[in-house]
């Protein structure tokens, strides 16, 4: 009866696309295989963690999951686990979770924002892609760590924390690697550098729309004003 429920409450939250979809659900609530990802209990902490592991503060977040195959579904709920480095939705309020895995995904946006999976040099990540051009694309990795507590009064931190950083990097797409990239000044100009247009008219654009290289959508108009025009 539980899984019947379980099953009727994803389904109502989510508008799939083609019947096989709904299948792969179902398949994942009743402990069978499944093409998009499994289904699990979350247990509470023990003790008092503040911060979450998750990109977002709340919940409320719908997504829309493109698959390798065409297929497009929305999905309510979402969130990205970046210590698992995997989307999950809750299924309803007992912590019940799906968690998606990029086997047959091509990539999911969630507030007009664009997530893929990358691996490279062992390492499996999932980015938020920021610009994405004919020979490379800037892309945003996530990662979380745990801070313990202390009892030192001096340290001022009585309780464990999740602290997050956000990173950039450079994907290029001839060679697929993916490297380090500073969102600074210097190195925004060598890129522009590299491309077939006079780079005084960039610059020019830079200045006449007082555009800031330390501010993402700033930087994401100068690329598109650099490559894409």
């Amino acid at each position: 009866m539980r899984i019947l429920l379980t099953l009727i409450f994803l389904i109502s939250n989510l508008v799939l696309s083609q019947t096989n979809t709904q299948t792969d659900f179902r398949s994942a609530l009743t402990g069978e295989s499944t093409n998009f990802g499994t289904s699990f209990f979350y247990n509470q902490p023990s003790k008092v963690i503040l911060g979450s592991a998750y990109l977002f503060d709340e919940w409320n977040n719908d997504g829309e999951i493109q698959t390798l195959t065409g297929e497009r579904f929305l999905v309510r709920n979402i969130n990205l686990n970046i210590s698992r480095n995997a989307f999950e939705a809750k299924i309803n309020d007992n912590d019940s979770i799906f968690s998606f895995n990029f086997n047959n995904i091509k990539q999911i946006i969630i507030n007009g924002k664009y997530y893929k999976n990358y691996f490279y040099n062992e390492d499996n990540r999932v980015y938020e892609l920021v610009y994405s051009g004919k020979t490379f694309s800037i892309l945003k990795g996530f990662t979380v760590k745990l801070v313990t507590g202390s009892g030192n009064p001096m340290v001022n931190r009585s309780n464990d924390k999740y602290v997050k950083k956000e990173s950039y990097f450079i994907r290029y797409n001839d060679k697929k690697t993916i490297e380090s990239f500073k969102m600074n000044k210097r190195s925004l100009n060598k890129l522009f550098e590299n491309n077939l247009k006079d780079v005084s008219r960039i610059l020019a654009f830079i200045d006449s729309g007082n555009l800031s290289y330390k501010d993402e959508k700033d930087v994401l108009r100068m690329l598109e004003f650099a490559f894409d025009k």
